[in-house]
């Protein structure tokens, strides 16, 4: 609980990271109350937080380094975007734009579906799967949404 606080602090604190953060996520809304919402959601994961902060931290002196960390091993998964990291809103809209007919987006907000409702993780990994076997095209506009 005091490393949250100590991050919480570290964060209220320091606007350029809010930027940075804000950015990462895709965020484009000038609403302050928009911002504060998705900032106290990220500090309540202590890991994602922890993780931007040090991305943030490093992005200054190797960020090339910081990507090739973030980013899966395998050659065709290199230049993959990572999905873990995105809030459930945007992977929504991605999965409804290029993945609509897969379950785990469709069922996604289903309480009739007990193996799909609010499971991130295989929305997650529906998305991946699905960008890793679309053609180039679909791929390029996946990555501009983001």
């Amino acid at each position: 609980m005091n490393s949250i606080y100590k991050t919480h602090e570290e964060l209220a604190g320091n606007t350029e990271l809010q930027h940075y953060i804000l950015q990462t996520f895709g965020l484009q809304s000038k609403k302050k109350r928009v911002k504060k919402k998705l900032l106290k959601q990220l500090v309540s994961q202590e890991n994602l937080i922890n993780q931007m902060v040090q991305e943030f931290h490093h992005e200054g002196q190797a960020p090339a380094e910081v990507k090739v960390e973030v980013k899966a091993p395998t050659a065709e998964a290199a230049n993959a975007p990572s999905f873990t990291a995105l809030p459930v809103t945007a992977l929504l809209k991605i999965g409804k734009a290029f993945f609509k007919e897969e379950e785990s987006v469709r069922y996604y907000y289903n309480k009739n579906k007990p193996e799909q409702y609010k499971n991130k993780e295989l929305l997650v990994q529906c998305i991946s799967e699905g960008y890793q076997n679309s053609p180039e095209d679909v791929k390029e506009a996946i990555e501009q949404s983001l």
